[in-house]
């Protein structure tokens, strides 16, 4: 009997994870880019598996959202954009252990399309945003039950995602938060923002968080002189700034690092006690 015990652990431990659940929509393109991403992330791509992640196809057919959902029922979800030349896995990977417990789901769009780091190697926001919203209806989420999080070169994008989220009355976003990210008063969509082309407060009713870490190697587009200046400017045009997290002793990547910042931002997000 203990033999057997022994040989049928040794199973499930050698057994394969099962599959990420597919969408049969799913486009030669995006397939070709979720399986570099699996090459990339062969780790992370695994855990993603084993969590129970799921695949859902692009309206275009250029990329994949990973979409997990948690076992209790949903009372909200995290909508991520990754840094510059990474992966939804990551995404999943960082957030994941956080939202345990909590009824959060996760949903990161792998919007950068694998080769390259200008512009149109990535989805500009209006096209971001078009994804995000087809899938948060897709998925039944009601205004102000979601968290919009970017990370580096997805924070300096969100800027736009989220004017467009109130431009299109859908109010999807309860807070928004801006990872190590400035707002490049040279970037397209924020000098419409700038110019009044999503009128005079395209913040407005939007809570914001700001993270940078002290250490960060580029401070100024960055780090903490670029995130006060972006939570300036957020405030300027309507936005409710929560909070402002400064890490002192953080780099660029710190935010996930420290499970108190994490929490912090969540249990503002879930509308709970917070000391300053």
């Amino acid at each position: 009997m203990k033999r057997l015990f022994i040989l049928t652990l040794l199973a499930l431990w050698a057994a394969p994870a099962p599959a990420l659940a597919l969408d049969p929509a799913l486009a030669p393109e995006a397939k070709r880019l979720l399986e570099q991403g699996r090459r990339a992330q062969p780790e992370r791509a695994r855990l993603a598996e084993r969590l129970g992640a799921r695949i859902e196809p692009t309206s275009d057919g250029r990329s994949f959202v990973l979409v997990w959902t948690p076992k209790e029922p949903v009372k909200g979800w995290v909508v991520t954009l990754h840094g510059h030349g990474s992966w939804a896995f990551d995404e999943l990977a960082l957030w994941q252990p956080h939202l345990e417990g909590r009824g959060l789901g996760l949903a990161a769009l792998q919007w950068w399309f694998g080769r390259g780091e200008a512009m149109p190697d990535y989805y500009p926001p209006e096209h971001a945003y078009r994804e995000i919203d087809q899938l948060l209806r897709r998925l039944g989420a009601s205004p102000k039950s979601a968290l919009l999080h970017g990370f580096s070169r997805g924070a300096a994008n969100i800027y736009g995602v989220a004017a467009l989220d109130i431009a299109s009355a859908n109010h999807f976003f309860g807070l928004v938060l801006a990872n190590a990210g400035g707002a490049a008063p040279d970037f397209p969509v924020n000098r419409n923002i700038e110019s009044g082309r999503f009128g005079s407060r395209p913040f407005a009713s939007q809570n914001w968080i700001t993270f940078c870490g002290g250490r960060d190697e580029n401070p100024e587009r960055d780090g903490c002189p670029a995130m006060r200046r972006a939570g300036t400017w957020v405030v300027k045009h309507g936005a409710t700034l929560l909070r402002t997290i400064e890490d002192p002793s953080a780099d660029h990547g710190g935010f996930h690092r420290q499970d108190r910042h994490v929490r912090t931002v969540l249990d503002l997000f879930q509308g709970k006690r917070v000391a300053p």
